[in-house]
């Protein structure tokens, strides 16, 4: 039997699939008939995405025809593959240094502001104490805003929007960051020079962020 995660998993499949070769999309509505060999692998699929669960669907399956090309086809199998998760970190990795003003960078900005409100809101802290913020009894440990960046729940221009150099800084020899993310001061430097020289983004990210935090403050009063 098919779950409705799974059904939801095969259609964020089929999307990315024909999206990708500019194709119109039909989602599926009945799974009776599915092969059993699609079956077999949107069980498995379930399991992946559920222990990776800050994979995005919808990167994680247009992934691969972004670093192959739209001309190749990805069936469900592939999606449990190593390749499948490299192909998704080298998609994530280059889309942190697409050019701000882009389209799918402003889209993204948009949904990093959700997950910053949500996050917060969820925690009852303010914008000012999720920039240091560690968790309720993690004092001393590395600001989540680093497993937050790490996980494609936020990315690089929203970080310097955030404007955390001060906290950053003592942050950038540690072994803990390395750990973390192994490149993430070439990333820093390099997305901070396209942040600071952007014509939108960075207009639209402060603006943002102020939204953010007075709704904050809003609920907290």
């Amino acid at each position: 039997m098919i779950t409705e995660k799974e059904k939801h998993i095969y259609n964020s499949f089929l999307y990315a699939s024909r999206k990708a070769k500019r194709k119109p999309v039909r989602l599926r509505q009945n799974f009776d008939n599915i092969e059993s060999k699609d079956e077999v692998a949107l069980k498995k699929l379930n399991l992946l995405l559920s222990k990776y669960s800050h994979i995005n669907y919808s990167d994680f399956f247009i992934a691969p025809y972004k670093v192959y090309g739209p001309d190749d086809y990805f069936d469900l199998s592939f999606f449990n593959t190593r390749r499948a998760i490299k192909c998704y970190s080298m998609y994530c990795k280059d889309k942190e240094t697409q050019n701000p003003d882009s389209e799918d960078s402003i889209n993204m900005l948009k949904d990093c502001l959700k997950y910053i409100f949500n996050f917060c809101n969820e925690e009852k802290i303010t914008l000012t104490q999720y920039k240091n913020y560690t968790g309720v009894n993690n004092r001393g440990a590395i600001p989540i805003v680093f497993t937050h960046l790490k996980n494609h729940k936020i990315n690089f221009y929203v970080l310097h929007a955030l404007d955390m150099d001060s906290i950053i800084n003592p942050w950038t020899q540690h072994e803990t960051l390395n750990l973390i993310f192994s490149d993430f001061n070439n990333l820093y430097a390099k997305t901070r020079t396209k942040f600071i020289s952007s014509k939108s983004l960075k207009e639209k990210a402060k603006k943002g962020l102020k939204i953010v935090e007075q709704k904050l403050l809003k609920f907290r009063a």
